[in-house]
């Protein structure tokens, strides 16, 4: 059987298949990114999901991850698959493969990330091409959910939101201060805390501040993320992730202030994943 895994920071969704790389079943895991996990506790967490039981018929397992952007971070992943999965062939690439290959449609496109964190590349159906290394959530993600979440905590503890988004925001997120700073600075996952105000963003769309919130970070994306590519203008940009599913029909709109042309806008590409391994033939 084949295993095909997309993870990012929060979750990894993963596809098992038979040797026609026909879906078996689905399942779903934290996410497992090296920056934030070790290979002890991949495998402690792997041990006690439902994977366990399938391990030993697994022969391959291609994993795409969030944080898998060079060898030394890929090993961490890949120890952990290899002693768990103990029958089969692993390979191990980044997140932003992952992408390019589930909304490759034949033609050479920018394929941006909004999710967790964010990313992008210009691909040309064989070659990836970034434009610079991943900054992480410390420096970068513009766009993504724990830069929206940041942003309305900003605003949030300078008094800076209406009195009722103020309200809402405390009906239903944290909002203590002791508490938010110890899941910053005293988790190694905290940008997936950061994104969990991602939702408050997307069910307040309409209010003028969260409109711009939305606004000022798609453009903070696009500069420095789309327009870094020469070919923006003559490309089609498609975005992978469910920030950017939620965000479509901004996305569309700010495109249109740079004159770019938007492709496809998928939440999950795990779908398109194991088509292109089906096409492809890669096992």
């Amino acid at each position: 059987m084949i295993l095909i895994a997309d993870s990012g920071s929060t979750k990894c969704n993963w596809a098992l298949c038979n040797k026609k790389t026909e879906i078996v079943q689905e399942f779903t895991t934290l996410g497992f990114n090296p920056n934030f996990i070790d290979s002890k506790k991949i495998i402690k967490y792997l041990e006690k999901s439902t994977l366990e039981k399938y391990k030993s018929k697994i022969k391959n397992v291609f994993f795409y991850g969030a944080g898998c952007s060079s060898p030394s971070k890929n090993k961490i992943i890949k120890d952990a698959l290899c002693k768990f999965f103990n029958n089969a062939e692993i390979i191990v690439r980044s997140d932003i493969d992952a992408a390019c290959y589930s909304i490759y449609n034949n033609k050479p496109n920018i394929t941006c990330i909004l999710g967790t964190g964010s990313n992008s590349c210009y691909f040309d159906g064989k070659n990836i091409n970034k434009n610079g290394p991943s900054l992480g959530f410390l420096l970068a993600d513009e766009a993504s959910g724990n830069y929206f979440g940041k942003k309305i905590l900003q605003l949030y503890f300078n008094k800076s939101l209406s009195n009722d988004l103020e309200l809402k925001l405390e009906s239903k997120y944290e909002t203590n201060w002791s508490i938010i700073m110890k899941n910053i600075y005293n988790n190694n996952r905290a940008n997936v805390f950061l994104s969990k105000y991602f939702p408050f963003i997307a069910e307040n769309k309409k209010n003028p501040i969260i409109q711009d919130i939305i606004i000022n970070g798609l453009k903070e994306f696009f500069d420095l993320h789309v327009l870094c590519y020469k070919e923006y203008k003559n490309t089609e940009i498609n975005f992978v992730g469910s920030v950017a599913y939620i965000l479509a029909k901004e996305i569309h709109e700010i495109a249109k202030t740079y004159n770019c042309k938007i492709g496809d806008i998928i939440q999950n590409p795990l779908n398109g994943l194991v088509n292109f391994h089906a096409k492809s033939k890669v096992v």
